[in-house]
């Protein structure tokens, strides 16, 4: 992926991995500021122009770093079920991620101060084991190349027995690391949606190569069939999923699967309709419950029982995890 520019906050000079993802990065604009939000929190952004020439910010995260995990994600029977955010936005442009509802710009932030996120974790292991998810809002494998940080997580689980890691991704990872308390997990989705909707992503069949790449390597594996996106022809394209996927994995290997329509915030919403008033996904008229935009209960309950059902014939119910349960 190419930057139009880097932009460095002073405080984030001297980090190690700000030098090192700088030495990948040649014949590119650097420029210093002082405090990322002056580029990333700047009124007026063309989010959708920013998505096809996005900058690259390297900051200090300071303030909370692990938050709890919202109700729309899957907390996979977890009791401390947490997320970080050491990078803010994905190099990938989905045309249903919230993301783009969360933030008012389309540029990517890194943030360089790994040390004070292993200092959270340690503090946060106090209370008990921790299941945090490390890439909700970006794609750390598919940006692992240039900042280490998917390394970064995997090597905290390895060092940290009673905290779980999960690392989605709608990439094709080629290598991967065998560690107990790790979780690669792989958005699976329909080939007509990916092409539609989910832009810049791995084609399905490098993502189930690489699924079976990790299994291989003694990995921990997630398959997860969500979102699920409407369509009209619903049951055909994920009808097609379901014969494909079961015929390239071997369900009996995997930890477990998900399942879960497209839900998004309410709030996060708004600002993706005035953001991309084009947009099919933004623009379907959703049901709002409890601050949540949500296909009709109907239609949602149809969406996961057709998948449900066609996943309890390869692997078993108690490893079938429904984001509405």
């Amino acid at each position: 992926m190419r930057y139009s520019a880097v932009y460095v906050e002073k405080k984030a000079e001297d980090y190690p991995l700000t030098k090192s993802i700088l030495d990948k990065l040649q014949d590119i604009r650097i420029i210093s500021v002082d405090h990322y939000k002056d580029i990333f929190d700047r009124k007026r952004q063309d989010i959708a122009f920013q998505k096809e020439n996005p900058a690259l910010i390297l900051a200090v995260r300071e303030g909370r770093r692990i938050y709890k995990g919202a109700s729309v994600c899957q907390s996979f029977g977890n009791r401390n079920f947490y997320y970080a955010s050491s990078v803010m936005n994905c190099p990938f442009d989905c045309e249903y991620c919230y993301l783009k509802g969360m933030y008012l710009s389309g540029h990517i932030v890194v943030f360089v101060n790994t040390s004070d996120y292993v200092s959270d974790v340690k503090e946060s292991l106090k209370e008990g084991p921790l299941y945090i998810c490390a890439s909700y809002d970006s794609d750390l494998c598919a940006l692992d190349g240039l900042t280490g940080l998917a390394s970064f997580w995997a090597d905290l689980a390895r060092d940290n027995e009673d905290l779980l890691v999960e690392l989605r991704t709608k990439a094709a990872p080629s290598s991967f690391r065998s560690i107990p308390n790790l979780i690669y997990a792989f958005t699976i989705s329909p080939e007509e949606i990916i092409e539609r909707y989910e832009r810049n992503t791995a084609p399905l069949s490098a993502r189930l190569d690489s699924a079976n790449r990790a299994l291989d390597a003694g990995c921990r594996v997630r398959l997860c069939f969500d979102p699920l996106i409407k369509t009209d022809d619903f049951e055909d394209i994920y009808g097609r999923l379901m014969d494909t996927v079961s015929s390239a994995i071997d369900f009996s290997r995997l930890t477990d699967v998900s399942v879960g329509t497209f839900r998004i915030s309410g709030d996060y919403l708004t600002r993706m309709r005035r953001a991309y008033p084009d947009s099919e996904i933004a623009w379907y008229p959703y049901v709002i419950k409890d601050k949540v935009a949500q296909y009709r209960q109907a239609d949602d309950k149809a969406m996961q029982d057709f998948v449900e059902l066609r996943l309890e014939g390869l692997i078993g119910k108690e490893k079938i995890f429904k984001w509405n349960e």
